[in-house]
């Protein structure tokens, strides 16, 4: 949701009490969207199973990928952080174990998918289905990352003027794109809200 406020603010821009204007970038606003997408995917992925040992098992391979992650970035930075890789994986394993986790499957019952994986799972639980959602985190993906074949295949553009081979080309925003992106990206949102008061609830 901080990322839909940030979508706003840089895309409407208030210039009077009854007057605004929309602003589209190239890339960046992609680059929110698919925050939004892939976070309330995950949620979504998270809160989806109906069988709650399902969702703790997700959420420990999820705090296993982050220890890692972790270790890596306090690693960068020459750091030491406050409890050690090993100690902080002991205690998810022992919180897995403790769960119904079978002792010798643990390592695979405590494996994260890739987020591809956990984007499509998170759609199939919406209306748009899973190759839908994926497809769309994808376009944004390739936005974000400012490959050639997303930026003229997803944004307008317009050969300016040509000389031989060289051509200069004027690339603008995609509201279309943007538009259904987004609305998507609400729609997962507003999945994870309504499992997230369903989980919430006693049975």
């Amino acid at each position: 949701m901080d990322h839909l406020m940030a979508l706003r603010a840089s895309l409407v821009r208030e210039e009077g009490p009854d007057h605004a204007s929309a602003v589209l970038h190239t890339h960046a606003q992609a680059s929110l969207v698919r925050g939004v997408i892939e976070n309330a995917a995950r949620a979504v992925w998270l809160l989806g199973p109906d069988e709650r040992p399902a969702r703790v098992q997700r959420r420990l391979a999820l705090q296993v990928k982050e220890v890692k992650d972790s270790t890596k970035l306090h690693g960068r930075f020459n750091a030491q952080p406050a409890r050690d890789e090993e100690t902080r994986l002991a205690e998810v394993r022992r919180l897995a174990l403790a769960a119904g986790a079978p002792a010798d499957t643990l390592k695979t019952f405590l494996n994260a998918p890739q987020y591809t994986k956990i984007v499509e799972e998170g759609g199939a639980h919406t209306q748009l289905g899973g190759q839908l959602m994926l497809t769309l985190w994808s376009a944004c993906s390739s936005l974000a990352h400012g490959y050639i074949n997303g930026t003229f295949g997803l944004l307008r553009h317009e050969i300016v003027s040509q000389d031989d081979e060289t051509a200069l080309t004027r690339v603008t925003g995609n509201f279309s794109m943007l538009r259904y992106t987004t609305q998507a990206g609400i729609h997962l949102i507003d999945q994870a809200l309504t499992l997230y008061a369903q989980r919430a609830a006693r049975p």
